[in-house]
């Protein structure tokens, strides 16, 4: 008789489709790993109204942008940026994105868009801050469920940033949150005046919106990516099969691929959101 994690680990497997067991490397596949991408951003989520969107087919490894504010405190503006990132792990993008920020803030100094940028700390920040890990019937079952939701866990990293605005002269309060979901960057800046509200007010509101806008805003990937292969270590025991089985099943449904858009369930014309269609050349995207 199969073990119970080993069964829920079969099962698991049922729910994704396109995906197989394997343990040698993958054919290199014919079709674009991504074709296209639908980035979607409620109208409003919360108190947060959307108020603009960008997006330029010319320089789509910029990505989309989409700016927000709240009703509750329209003092602050919050915008989130959408931008490829690439099949990696949330550690080594969430560290390489925090590098690519750090070198955004001091190119804007040297242009004279900011001044006194004082950086006040840089932490890790969880999207759920706090989550209870279920348990099942056995010790397998349990790690298999903990190694699921260690993976569906989306762990970023917070920016706290003090800086004179200079076009308006204006000493601002601002925050930026980077995270790693769905093979994209999602960035948060978020920025206040200094006068308007105080500093601990303006961290509970920009932390709040990391919470409520990254989790809406939503990549739907289409292309060879959604027919993906499952690896696991051919010397290893059933149970340690199933954690890995598991692990990679919880990852691959992360990325949001399906082999089609009404695959994917994408309404463009959704009216209670915009939704920015990001179409790539071949080539544009590999698998690693």
């Amino acid at each position: 008789m199969a073990r119970p994690s080993l069964l829920l680990s079969l099962c698991l497997l049922a729910t994704l489709p396109g995906s197989a067991i394997a343990e040698a490397t993958p054919p290199v596949d014919a079709r674009p790993y991504i074709e296209v991408s639908y980035v979607s951003a409620p109208r409003a989520v919360a108190d947060f109204e959307l108020e603009h969107s960008s997006y330029d087919p010319a320089t789509k490894q910029a990505g989309a942008g989409f700016r927000y504010r709240s009703r509750m405190e329209p003092q602050a503006t919050a915008s989130v940026f959408v931008y490829p990132a690439g099949r990696t792990g949330q550690a080594e993008a969430v560290e390489t994105g925090m590098q690519a920020l750090h070198g955004e803030l001091k190119q804007a100094v040297a242009a004279g868009i900011y001044a006194q940028l004082q950086e006040l700390g840089e932490e890790p920040f969880p999207l759920v801050a706090s989550a209870a890990t279920g348990k099942g019937t056995n010790a397998i079952d349990t790690a298999v469920i903990q190694a699921m939701a260690k993976a569906e866990q989306i762990r970023g990293a917070r920016l706290r940033l003090s800086m004179q605005h200079v076009s308006s002269n204006q000493p601002v309060h601002s925050n930026a949150y980077l995270f790693y979901k769905q093979l994209y960057y999602f960035k948060l800046r978020i920025s206040a005046d200094q006068a308007s509200m105080s500093r601990e007010a303006f961290d509970a509101l920009a932390d709040r919106a990391a919470r409520s806008l990254i989790p809406a805003v939503q990549v739907a990937n289409v292309g060879a990516c959604a027919a993906s292969t499952i690896y696991v270590d051919p010397t290893g025991t059933p149970e340690q099969s199933a954690v890995q089985t598991a692990t990679q099943l919880a990852l691959l449904k992360g990325y949001n691929c399906h082999g089609t858009a009404s695959d994917a369930g994408v309404d463009p014309g959704a009216a209670d959101a915009s939704v920015v269609e990001i179409r790539y050349d071949e080539g544009d995207w590999k698998s690693q």
